[in-house]
């Protein structure tokens, strides 16, 4: 059986050779060839089927009143965000909204809850969601940061808001938000200042303008 698919294998390989008008040597060569021909098409193949990289970005969303960190998600029963942008006397109004309502209602300013809001009233025309840059209650810059719990005479004694990233770094990070919140506000609840420090990592931006009760502030 060997012997005869010897002579076969023998026969096409001098078949060849004859039509290709080459010695042994040349065979060599060719063959050689062939099989560095064959690797290269099977790695590309291979590298092809590969699955892309997917990137996950972890969210964070960490607070504290009073120097009390807690799981918003234990103290609030509504946590929702917006985030949008509207044209006013020729100039660009972006602004982001985090709202914390203690219970599970429709969201309104009369239901106690926490909001912080970044108002640009002079934003650039990018594309992105919010501007980078600090945002405080004294509006350097057009950038004003609101950071409260409202009620009868609330107040802000100060805040301030850096704005890492809404966007800008691209790809994954399209339309999550990266911030940290200092800041001290009255609160008529308990009739009294209470201090604030929050940081947010890769936190979602909502688009639903009716998700807050603060989307007027674009007007």
């Amino acid at each position: 059986m060997m012997n005869k698919f010897k002579e076969w294998h023998t026969k096409i390989m001098k078949s060849y050779m004859k039509k290709l008008n080459i010695e042994m040597y040349g065979l060599a060569w060719l063959s050689w060839s062939k099989g560095i021909l064959m690797g290269i098409i099977l790695m590309m193949l291979l590298g092809c089927s590969k699955d892309e990289e997917v990137v996950v970005l972890e969210e964070v969303f960490e607070i504290s009143l009073d120097g009390e960190t807690f799981d918003p998600n234990d103290r609030y029963a509504k946590i929702t965000s917006f985030g949008g942008e509207k044209w006013v006397d020729n100039k660009l109004r972006k602004i982001f909204i985090l709202y914390l309502q203690v219970d599970d209602g429709d969201p309104r300013l009369d239901r106690q809850h926490f909001a912080l809001y970044c108002l640009d009233s002079d934003a650039n025309d990018d594309g992105e969601l919010l501007d980078i840059g600090t945002y405080t209650w004294q509006n350097p810059d057009n950038k004003y940061a609101g950071v409260e719990i409202p009620g009868n005479d609330e107040y802000v004694v100060w805040n301030e808001v850096i704005v890492q990233d809404a966007g800008q770094l691209g790809g994954a990070h399209t339309g999550l938000i990266c911030l940290t919140a200092e800041g001290e506000f009255y609160n008529p609840y308990i009739q009294r200042t209470m201090t604030v420090s929050m940081r947010l990592e890769n936190f979602p931006i909502g688009r639903d303008i009716t998700s807050t009760p603060y989307g007027y502030l674009l007007d």
